[in-house]
């Protein structure tokens, strides 16, 4: 999934899927992985979390989400969910 992005109601977005799914998320926040930005997502009515590339727009508000490749998904993955892990201390 690629796509332009744009917050809505604060920390709130709408993705669109592919195959035309749709899941109202909120933003959850944004984080560093060796000089590269990605974001966190999580459904709203769900547990799923999601998580990309984030690429910042030309305005505050915008903002790209790229999929993040194969071979650095368990990396991101793995910072996230040790992020999440200090939240919870």
């Amino acid at each position: 999934m690629k796509g332009w992005y744009n917050i809505m109601d604060e920390n709130k977005i709408t993705l669109e899927f592919d195959d035309g799914g749709v899941v109202d998320c909120e933003i959850l926040g944004l984080f560093d992985v060796k000089g590269v930005e990605y974001i966190a997502i999580a459904e709203l009515d769900g547990d799923d979390v999601y998580l990309y590339r984030y690429v910042a727009g030309e305005n505050e508000d915008d903002f790209e989400m790229v999929d993040i490749p194969d071979d650095e998904f368990d990396m991101v993955a793995k910072e996230f969910d040790a992020i999440m892990e200090q939240l919870k201390d």
